[in-house]
């Protein structure tokens, strides 16, 4: 995968986690923010100069 695919992905994932604005907007968070870290792992397992804590925060989820 290329840088411009992980941005994709990040921003997908941003704009996932920013369309909620329902009452449970916190159980909606948390599960964008595990899928977040779940592709971040497979990500770094598939490149070792994968930037994790970068990834996370351009999709907008705590590191």
């Amino acid at each position: 995968m290329t840088r411009k695919d992980y941005v994709l992905i990040a921003a997908a994932l941003r704009e996932a986690r920013s369309n909620y604005s329902l009452p449970n907007v916190a159980i909606y968070h948390n599960g964008i923010d595990n899928a977040a870290h779940r592709l971040a792992d497979a990500l770094g397992r598939d490149n070792p100069r994968f930037d994790r804590d970068r990834f996370l925060a351009a999709a907008g989820v705590q590191s």
